[in-house]
């Protein structure tokens, strides 16, 4: 059966006829034409590819990278917040008492003195008078302020790390 022919072409394709490529190899207007087709048709399909395999890994790195951005920030704030409430400590008014001029004071005037000061501080600590100095309003809602700021970044910041362990934990 060496006198047999088999072909196994495309339809309607006719012999001898080359419709995309020239005999050199070079690609017919109708062959540049079919490859820029399936260039688009081969970038579309692969950018699909791409972004489902990718498309989630890039969400959930996107997610992460926000709450560690936050965190940072609301770290950041927390410790502004530690630094303000140190130095409002550290120069609210402090409760200073007046030095008495021991020179021209016999013995007698000076114990009496200390026996007044005495019964004086055992009848604050029994009927509850404090003797600290007024503060100002601006600096009693300056404490506040920093009370409630400090609470809430101390909150925010936990909570934003128990949300990035889980993360970890998942992935």
């Amino acid at each position: 059966m060496n006198n047999e022919l088999y072909h196994s072409g495309v339809p309607r394709m006719r012999w001898g006829v080359r419709r995309y490529q020239n005999a050199d190899g070079t690609y017919t207007e109708l062959g540049k034409a079919r490859r820029r087709k399936e260039e688009i048709r081969n970038s579309r399909q692969k950018s699909k590819n791409k972004l489902s395999k990718e498309g989630v890994e890039d969400v959930d790195r996107w997610v992460r990278e926000d709450l560690e951005k936050t965190k940072g920030v609301m770290d950041a704030s927390s410790k502004v917040i530690n630094e303000l409430e140190k130095i409002e400590r550290e120069t609210s008014p402090k409760p200073t008492k007046e030095r008495m001029d021991l020179s021209n004071m016999t013995d007698q005037e000076l114990r009496a003195r200390i026996n007044r000061e005495l019964t004086e501080r055992q009848y604050n600590d029994l009927f509850g008078k404090t003797t600290e100095p007024a503060i100002s309003k601006g600096r009693e809602y300056l404490r506040d302020t920093l009370e409630v700021a400090g609470s809430v970044l101390a909150l925010g910041s936990s909570s934003l790390s128990i949300a990035l362990a889980i993360k970890a934990l998942k992935s």
